[in-house]
């Protein structure tokens, strides 16, 4: 059998700094006595594992054994921009009344660029939460086998996600496959009708007493307008404030029993 000379750096065959430098890799860690096969297999995989290493940045957090990276927080935020835009919300019922009386409508928060995230942006905490929590309420809902996503849901969800990245660096830069874009829609979808099945189940009755009762401990707010003008927005939003205390509480069950870590918070992201 014929046998191969073995490629080393003083043969002149590496000419980019690039190339010069993987080659002082592998004459420092393997020596200079390999077939010239096995070096350009080694070569290609310092390029692969360069690539993963920009891609995935650092662990930040957990569910049971399954580690979520920065990148996975990126992916997930991005799709909720698209899928799910960011509205303006009344801080109060007086906001929304005032809004009402000028005509104004609530709208979407559109950009011709995707949104783009990173781990030291403040919001990324945010993100991280809500992906942690994306997680943990799959694996709830997929325990009772509700909330699931049909085909058609998934398949729209998919497509509208595949036009709106098109074409963007920062996206392409994340290396979404088909699957794993796949996964992460299903993921968001059944988390979005699991909270809506519990929404829907912990609608809060509140009386026209609670809502004068609201109304007469902040008058300042109202002004000399009468209660009747605001009663309707005091009832949706006491009753919305109720269901959001209530989630929280069922969300922090729900975290402790799928073992959830949030390593930004305890300060120990990994690299």
């Amino acid at each position: 059998m014929h046998t191969l000379k073995p490629l080393v750096c003083d043969q002149g065959l590496f000419l980019s700094s690039t190339a010069f430098f993987k080659c002082e890799i592998l004459k420092s860690v393997m020596g200079t006595h390999f077939k010239f096969y096995f070096i350009l297999i080694f070569l290609l995989g310092i390029n692969k594992f360069v690539s993963a290493e920009t891609v995935l940045s650092q662990t930040v957090g957990s569910v049971g054994d399954d580690i979520v990276s920065s990148r996975e927080v990126k992916v997930q935020a991005t799709i909720e921009r698209i899928l799910f835009p960011v509205k303006e919300k009344g801080a109060s019922p007086v906001e929304n009344k005032t809004k009402e009386k000028k005509g104004t409508k609530q709208k979407s928060v559109r950009r011709n660029e995707l949104f783009e995230l990173s781990p030291k942006d403040l919001s990324f905490q945010n993100e991280l939460s809500s992906t942690l929590l994306e997680i943990v309420i799959q694996k709830e809902a997929e325990s009772f086998k509700v909330a699931q996503p049909t085909d058609s849901e998934l398949k729209e969800a998919v497509q509208k996600v595949e036009k709106a990245v098109g074409g963007h660096s920062y996206w392409n830069g994340l290396e979404v496959g088909a699957k794993e874009l796949e996964s992460v829609l299903k993921r968001k979808l059944t988390a979005k009708k699991f909270i809506k099945i519990k929404t829907d189940l912990m609608t809060a009755l509140v009386t026209d007493q609670d809502a004068l009762n609201y109304y007469e401990k902040n008058r300042l707010k109202f002004g000399q307008l009468p209660f009747s003008n605001f009663k309707e927005n005091i009832k949706t939003f006491l009753a919305q404030q109720q269901m959001e205390e209530r989630l929280k509480t069922l969300f922090e069950v729900i975290k402790r029993k799928y073992k959830v870590r949030n390593y930004l918070v305890e300060g120990r992201a990994v690299h």
